[in-house]
Protein backbone atom coordinates (compact mmCIF):
# COMPACT_ATOMS: atom_id res chain seq x y z
CA UNK A 1 0.00 0.00 0.00
CA UNK A 2 1.18 3.07 -1.24
CA UNK A 3 2.49 5.51 1.92
CA UNK A 4 0.73 9.03 2.98
CA UNK A 5 3.87 10.66 1.31
CA UNK A 6 3.78 9.08 -1.76
CA UNK A 7 0.31 10.03 -2.29
CA UNK A 8 0.27 13.43 -1.61
CA UNK A 9 3.94 13.37 -3.95
CA UNK A 10 1.52 11.54 -6.46
CA UNK A 11 -0.96 14.56 -6.06
CA UNK A 12 1.73 16.86 -6.85
CA UNK A 13 3.72 15.34 -9.54
CA UNK A 14 -0.19 15.00 -11.20
CA UNK A 15 -0.77 18.68 -11.50
CA UNK A 16 3.49 19.18 -12.58
CA UNK A 17 3.20 17.19 -15.24
CA UNK A 18 -0.25 18.80 -16.10
CA UNK A 19 0.94 22.11 -16.20
CA UNK A 20 4.33 21.21 -18.12
CA UNK A 21 2.82 19.15 -20.79
CA UNK A 22 -0.74 19.82 -21.57
CA UNK A 23 -2.62 22.56 -22.68
CA UNK A 24 -5.93 22.73 -25.11
CA UNK A 25 -4.13 21.03 -28.40
CA UNK A 26 -2.53 18.62 -26.08
CA UNK A 27 -4.14 16.41 -23.95
CA UNK A 28 -3.27 14.12 -21.35
CA UNK A 29 -4.76 10.52 -20.83
CA UNK A 30 -3.78 8.59 -17.72
CA UNK A 31 -1.74 6.48 -19.14
CA UNK A 32 0.63 9.58 -20.41
CA UNK A 33 0.16 11.57 -16.78
CA UNK A 34 1.53 7.99 -15.13
CA UNK A 35 4.66 7.21 -17.93
CA UNK A 36 5.70 10.90 -17.66
CA UNK A 37 5.60 10.79 -13.98
CA UNK A 38 7.53 7.72 -13.78
CA UNK A 39 10.46 9.10 -16.95
CA UNK A 40 10.71 12.63 -15.14
CA UNK A 41 10.31 11.97 -11.21
CA UNK A 42 11.06 8.35 -11.31
CA UNK A 43 7.86 7.23 -9.12
CA UNK A 44 5.45 4.68 -10.71
CA UNK A 45 1.49 5.54 -10.18
CA UNK A 46 -1.37 3.58 -11.21
CA UNK A 47 -4.32 5.05 -13.28
CA UNK A 48 -6.60 4.74 -11.30
CA UNK A 49 -4.63 6.72 -8.73
CA UNK A 50 -4.08 9.19 -11.23
CA UNK A 51 -7.88 9.48 -11.88
CA UNK A 52 -8.33 10.09 -8.08
CA UNK A 53 -5.53 12.54 -8.03
CA UNK A 54 -7.06 14.66 -10.93
CA UNK A 55 -10.07 14.33 -8.90
CA UNK A 56 -8.74 15.22 -5.59
CA UNK A 57 -7.01 18.55 -8.22
CA UNK A 58 -10.50 19.17 -9.65
CA UNK A 59 -12.07 19.78 -6.20
CA UNK A 60 -8.93 21.74 -5.11
CA UNK A 61 -10.14 24.28 -7.28
CA UNK A 62 -7.54 23.66 -10.30
CA UNK A 63 -8.87 24.26 -13.79
CA UNK A 64 -8.86 20.73 -15.63
CA UNK A 65 -10.84 20.19 -18.78
CA UNK A 66 -11.50 16.68 -18.94
CA UNK A 67 -12.74 15.28 -22.81
CA UNK A 68 -13.98 11.90 -23.02
CA UNK A 69 -11.70 9.25 -24.55
CA UNK A 70 -9.31 11.90 -25.14
CA UNK A 71 -7.89 12.56 -21.88
CA UNK A 72 -7.74 16.06 -19.97
CA UNK A 73 -5.57 19.66 -20.05
CA UNK A 74 -5.29 22.28 -17.64
CA UNK A 75 -7.51 25.08 -18.68
CA UNK A 76 -7.41 28.63 -17.10
CA UNK A 77 -3.66 29.35 -15.64
CA UNK A 78 -2.60 32.02 -13.36
CA UNK A 79 -1.64 33.81 -16.71
CA UNK A 80 -3.41 33.34 -19.70
CA UNK A 81 -1.27 32.91 -23.13
CA UNK A 82 -2.36 36.15 -24.43
CA UNK A 83 -1.53 37.98 -21.09
CA UNK A 84 1.77 36.43 -21.09
CA UNK A 85 2.37 37.49 -24.83
CA UNK A 86 1.48 41.15 -24.05
CA UNK A 87 3.91 41.42 -20.90
CA UNK A 88 6.74 38.83 -22.86
CA UNK A 89 6.74 41.48 -25.71
CA UNK A 90 7.02 44.60 -23.75
CA UNK A 91 9.65 43.36 -21.80
CA UNK A 92 11.36 42.78 -25.17
CA UNK A 93 11.42 46.01 -26.17
CA UNK A 94 11.39 47.89 -22.92
CA UNK A 95 14.65 49.89 -22.93
CA UNK A 96 15.13 50.12 -18.62
CA UNK A 97 15.94 46.39 -18.15
CA UNK A 98 19.02 45.22 -19.78
CA UNK A 99 18.89 42.12 -21.87
CA UNK A 100 19.74 39.55 -19.47
CA UNK A 101 17.29 40.55 -16.66
CA UNK A 102 14.28 41.05 -20.08
CA UNK A 103 15.92 36.89 -20.68
CA UNK A 104 15.29 35.79 -17.47
CA UNK A 105 11.62 37.50 -16.66
CA UNK A 106 10.20 36.43 -19.83
CA UNK A 107 11.45 33.20 -18.93
CA UNK A 108 9.79 33.33 -15.70
CA UNK A 109 6.51 34.03 -17.36
CA UNK A 110 6.36 31.65 -20.26
CA UNK A 111 7.80 28.63 -17.57
CA UNK A 112 3.66 29.31 -16.46
CA UNK A 113 2.61 27.91 -19.89
CA UNK A 114 2.99 24.38 -21.24
CA UNK A 115 5.94 23.08 -22.81
CA UNK A 116 4.36 23.28 -26.02
CA UNK A 117 3.03 27.06 -25.65
CA UNK A 118 6.31 28.21 -25.00
CA UNK A 119 8.27 26.95 -28.16
CA UNK A 120 6.80 30.58 -29.78
CA UNK A 121 8.78 32.68 -27.16
CA UNK A 122 12.10 31.46 -28.97
CA UNK A 123 12.90 35.04 -29.64
CA UNK A 124 13.60 35.80 -26.06
CA UNK A 125 17.06 34.46 -26.48
CA UNK A 126 17.63 37.79 -28.30
CA UNK A 127 16.63 39.57 -25.97
CA UNK A 128 20.59 41.03 -25.41
CA UNK A 129 20.01 42.40 -28.86
CA UNK A 130 17.57 45.17 -28.45
CA UNK A 131 19.71 48.31 -27.51
CA UNK A 132 18.98 49.19 -23.81
CA UNK A 133 20.48 50.12 -20.36
CA UNK A 134 23.51 48.45 -19.17
CA UNK A 135 22.06 48.68 -15.71
CA UNK A 136 21.50 45.44 -12.93
CA UNK A 137 20.67 47.38 -10.52
CA UNK A 138 16.79 48.38 -11.59
CA UNK A 139 14.94 46.05 -10.03
CA UNK A 140 16.45 46.88 -6.45
CA UNK A 141 16.06 50.60 -7.46
CA UNK A 142 12.42 50.14 -7.82
CA UNK A 143 12.42 48.06 -4.75
CA UNK A 144 14.12 51.20 -2.91
CA UNK A 145 11.77 53.32 -4.10
CA UNK A 146 8.93 51.58 -3.30
CA UNK A 147 10.68 51.19 0.12
CA UNK A 148 10.77 54.90 0.54
CA UNK A 149 7.39 55.87 -0.66
CA UNK A 150 5.64 53.51 1.41
CA UNK A 151 7.75 54.49 4.60
CA UNK A 152 7.07 58.53 3.71
CA UNK A 153 11.35 58.82 3.71
CA UNK A 154 13.49 60.66 1.31
CA UNK A 155 16.04 59.05 -0.90
CA UNK A 156 19.45 59.77 -2.33
CA UNK A 157 20.86 58.85 -5.33
CA UNK A 158 23.64 59.48 -7.99
CA UNK A 159 22.59 60.12 -11.39
CA UNK A 160 24.25 58.51 -14.18
CA UNK A 161 23.68 59.33 -17.98
CA UNK A 162 24.98 57.60 -20.04
CA UNK A 163 27.53 59.25 -22.69
CA UNK A 164 28.92 62.36 -20.36
CA UNK A 165 30.59 63.08 -17.62
CA UNK A 166 28.30 63.29 -14.38
CA UNK A 167 28.44 64.31 -11.37
CA UNK A 168 29.07 62.22 -8.25
CA UNK A 169 27.37 64.48 -6.00
CA UNK A 170 23.86 62.55 -4.75
CA UNK A 171 20.72 64.31 -5.14
CA UNK A 172 18.30 64.21 -1.93
CA UNK A 173 14.07 63.66 -3.73
CA UNK A 174 11.17 63.23 -2.08
CA UNK A 175 10.17 60.43 -4.15
CA UNK A 176 6.28 59.84 -5.33
CA UNK A 177 5.43 57.61 -7.88
CA UNK A 178 7.04 55.25 -10.78
CA UNK A 179 5.97 55.61 -14.31
CA UNK A 180 5.86 53.77 -17.35
CA UNK A 181 7.15 56.61 -20.75
CA UNK A 182 8.22 55.56 -24.52
CA UNK A 183 9.74 51.74 -22.95
CA UNK A 184 11.07 54.03 -19.80
CA UNK A 185 11.10 53.94 -15.84
CA UNK A 186 10.74 57.23 -14.46
CA UNK A 187 10.90 58.42 -10.51
CA UNK A 188 8.54 61.35 -9.82
CA UNK A 189 9.99 63.03 -7.48
CA UNK A 190 10.34 66.56 -6.14
CA UNK A 191 13.77 68.36 -4.84
CA UNK A 192 12.97 70.67 -1.45
CA UNK A 193 14.30 73.13 -2.76
CA UNK A 194 12.21 73.76 -6.05
CA UNK A 195 8.51 74.45 -6.23
CA UNK A 196 7.62 71.39 -9.16
CA UNK A 197 7.91 67.83 -10.10
CA UNK A 198 10.72 66.29 -11.28
CA UNK A 199 11.40 62.52 -13.38
CA UNK A 200 14.64 61.22 -13.71
CA UNK A 201 14.84 57.29 -15.28
CA UNK A 202 15.42 54.59 -12.91
CA UNK A 203 18.27 52.98 -15.11
CA UNK A 204 20.27 55.62 -14.77
CA UNK A 205 20.26 55.85 -10.69
CA UNK A 206 22.54 54.27 -9.01
CA UNK A 207 24.10 54.05 -5.75
CA UNK A 208 20.16 55.13 -3.92
CA UNK A 209 19.73 55.04 -0.06
CA UNK A 210 16.68 55.26 1.45
CA UNK A 211 16.73 58.62 4.17
CA UNK A 212 15.92 58.90 7.77
CA UNK A 213 14.37 62.11 6.66
CA UNK A 214 10.52 62.50 5.98
CA UNK A 215 10.27 63.40 2.84
CA UNK A 216 7.68 66.57 2.14
CA UNK A 217 3.93 65.98 1.00
CA UNK A 218 3.46 66.05 -2.61
CA UNK A 219 0.40 68.67 -1.48
CA UNK A 220 2.85 71.06 -0.53
CA UNK A 221 4.34 71.17 -4.36
CA UNK A 222 3.19 74.30 -6.44
CA UNK A 223 -0.08 72.86 -8.60
CA UNK A 224 -0.62 69.55 -6.43
CA UNK A 225 -2.25 70.97 -3.47
CA UNK A 226 -4.67 68.16 -3.67
CA UNK A 227 -2.78 65.38 -4.54
CA UNK A 228 -1.99 64.25 -7.36
CA UNK A 229 -3.64 61.76 -10.79
CA UNK A 230 -1.40 59.38 -11.75
CA UNK A 231 -3.50 58.34 -14.58
CA UNK A 232 -3.92 62.51 -15.78
CA UNK A 233 -0.33 62.78 -14.81
CA UNK A 234 0.99 60.54 -17.64
CA UNK A 235 -1.84 61.67 -20.29
CA UNK A 236 0.05 65.19 -19.98
CA UNK A 237 3.40 63.60 -19.58
CA UNK A 238 4.03 61.68 -22.78
CA UNK A 239 7.24 62.50 -22.89
CA UNK A 240 8.12 62.09 -19.07
CA UNK A 241 9.31 65.94 -19.06
CA UNK A 242 8.92 67.66 -16.23
CA UNK A 243 8.16 71.54 -17.93
CA UNK A 244 5.02 72.95 -17.03
CA UNK A 245 1.19 72.08 -18.12
CA UNK A 246 -0.43 73.84 -20.97
CA UNK A 247 -4.18 73.82 -22.20
CA UNK A 248 -3.32 74.05 -26.14
CA UNK A 249 -5.57 74.29 -29.39
CA UNK A 250 -4.78 72.23 -32.42
CA UNK A 251 -5.48 72.56 -35.67
CA UNK A 252 -5.94 68.64 -37.15
CA UNK A 253 -4.81 68.08 -40.99
CA UNK A 254 -8.15 65.76 -41.36
CA UNK A 255 -10.76 63.57 -39.35
CA UNK A 256 -8.58 61.00 -39.05
CA UNK A 257 -6.15 62.65 -37.43
CA UNK A 258 -8.10 62.46 -34.19
CA UNK A 259 -6.69 58.70 -33.64
CA UNK A 260 -3.09 60.47 -32.90
CA UNK A 261 -4.69 62.77 -30.39
CA UNK A 262 -6.53 59.79 -28.43
CA UNK A 263 -3.68 57.75 -28.67
CA UNK A 264 -1.60 59.91 -27.04
CA UNK A 265 -3.34 62.69 -24.80
CA UNK A 266 -6.29 60.36 -24.03
CA UNK A 267 -9.88 59.74 -25.19
CA UNK A 268 -10.82 62.83 -22.53
CA UNK A 269 -9.50 64.95 -24.68
CA UNK A 270 -11.87 67.14 -26.61
CA UNK A 271 -12.42 66.92 -30.31
CA UNK A 272 -14.54 69.51 -32.36
CA UNK A 273 -15.13 70.87 -35.65
CA UNK A 274 -15.84 74.62 -37.11
CA UNK A 275 -16.81 74.42 -40.19
CA UNK A 276 -15.03 72.33 -41.99
CA UNK A 277 -12.15 71.98 -39.92
CA UNK A 278 -11.20 69.81 -37.21
CA UNK A 279 -9.99 71.00 -34.05
CA UNK A 280 -8.83 69.23 -30.78
CA UNK A 281 -8.08 71.12 -27.41
CA UNK A 282 -5.59 68.77 -25.21
CA UNK A 283 -3.75 69.58 -21.71
CA UNK A 284 0.30 69.02 -21.81
CA UNK A 285 3.41 69.37 -20.29
CA UNK A 286 5.05 71.69 -22.64
CA UNK A 287 7.88 70.54 -23.53
CA UNK A 288 6.56 67.53 -24.71
CA UNK A 289 3.82 68.93 -26.61
CA UNK A 290 6.73 70.47 -28.58
CA UNK A 291 8.40 67.67 -29.56
CA UNK A 292 4.99 65.74 -30.03
CA UNK A 293 3.75 68.59 -32.51
CA UNK A 294 7.12 68.45 -34.18
CA UNK A 295 6.73 64.72 -34.61
CA UNK A 296 3.17 64.78 -35.92
CA UNK A 297 3.74 68.01 -37.85
CA UNK A 298 1.92 66.69 -40.84
CA UNK A 299 -0.87 65.84 -39.38
CA UNK A 300 -1.24 68.77 -36.29
CA UNK A 301 -0.60 72.59 -36.22
CA UNK A 302 -0.86 73.96 -32.35
CA UNK A 303 -2.80 77.13 -32.79
CA UNK A 304 -3.02 78.06 -29.10
CA UNK A 305 -0.99 78.88 -26.53
CA UNK A 306 1.04 81.40 -28.78
CA UNK A 307 3.62 81.29 -26.91
CA UNK A 308 4.05 77.53 -27.35
CA UNK A 309 3.78 77.96 -31.31
CA UNK A 310 6.51 80.10 -31.54
CA UNK A 311 8.77 78.29 -29.34
CA UNK A 312 7.88 75.35 -32.00
CA UNK A 313 8.40 77.58 -35.14
CA UNK A 314 11.68 79.00 -33.57
CA UNK A 315 12.64 75.05 -33.42
CA UNK A 316 11.93 74.82 -36.73
CA UNK A 317 13.85 77.89 -38.23
CA UNK A 318 17.00 76.44 -36.16
CA UNK A 319 16.64 72.41 -37.40
CA UNK A 320 15.73 74.32 -40.85
CA UNK A 321 19.45 76.09 -40.22
CA UNK A 322 20.95 73.00 -39.87
CA UNK A 323 20.04 71.00 -42.70
CA UNK A 324 20.17 74.11 -45.10
CA UNK A 325 23.54 75.31 -44.09
CA UNK A 326 21.70 78.56 -42.87
CA UNK A 327 20.05 79.29 -46.42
Amino acid sequence: MASESNKKLSIIYTLEILKEYSDENHLLTQADIAKLISQVYGMECERKSIATNIESLIDLGIDIIKVAHKGCYIGERVLEPSEISFIIDALFTSKSINGKQAKDLSQKLSNLLSRHQRKKYNFIYKADKVTRTGNYDLFYNIEMIQEAISNNKKISFVYNRPGIENKKKPYVVNPYFLISSQGRYYLVCNFDYYNEISNYKVDFINDIKILDEERKPITEVENYENGIDIAKYANEHIYAFSDKTVTATLKLADEGSASYIIEWFGKDSKIYKKGDITFAEVVSNEQALIYWCIQYGENVELIQPNDTRNKIKNLISMINDKYNGGK
